[in-house]
């Protein structure tokens, strides 16, 4: 029972076709959104990455559209890890770099700190290795689809070298 909810997430983004590509940022059709997000309308707009940062970490470097989004960085289990939006973001450009959190130990006897001074956009460390980031977008009109999606597009999510 305790990976179950684990396995649910991988068996609903398989039965759905979300597949990792070169840039792990996947546009979902409104087909697949309607499998996966069953109580939104088809023509809200839904960008997918799904990370593993066992290996180390993974940036998203989201670009979206003019007007209301959110991004919310959901755990392999489904619990909310983090969530920002158009709002809170101030900007429509941004990365959001994931890590693994420390350990206990680890983080006793880390002495490494942050830089203050530099902001490359947003960290965040989950506690589990694997999770889904999800950007959403409420489009009022199919028309707004097209341009919405070309600027989504622009978005990826792989390996960082930091």
């Amino acid at each position: 029972l305790l990976v179950a909810p684990g396995l649910a997430l991988d068996r609903n983004l398989r039965r759905a076709g979300v597949t990792s590509s070169d840039s792990g940022f996947e546009i979902l059709k409104p087909a697949v959104q309607t499998l996966l997000f069953p109580t939104y309308p088809t023509s809200n707009l839904f960008g997918l990455c799904t990370f593993d940062v066992s290996k180390g970490p993974v940036a998203l470097n989201a670009a979206v559209p003019d007007g209301f989004w959110t991004l919310t960085v959901y755990s392999r289990r489904g619990d909310v890890i983090y969530a920002l939006n158009s709002q809170q973001s101030g900007t429509n450009s941004f990365t959001v770099t994931l890590k693994k959190a420390p350990g206990l130990i680890e983080s006793l006897t880390s002495s490494a700190s942050d830089d203050p001074g530099a902001f490359n956009g947003w960290t965040v460390a989950t506690p589990d290795a694997r999770g889904v980031a999800v950007l959403w977008m409420p489009l009022h009109d199919a028309a707004e689809r097209a341009g919405a999606t070309a600027i989504l597009a622009k978005s990826t999510c792989k390996p960082s070298a930091t």
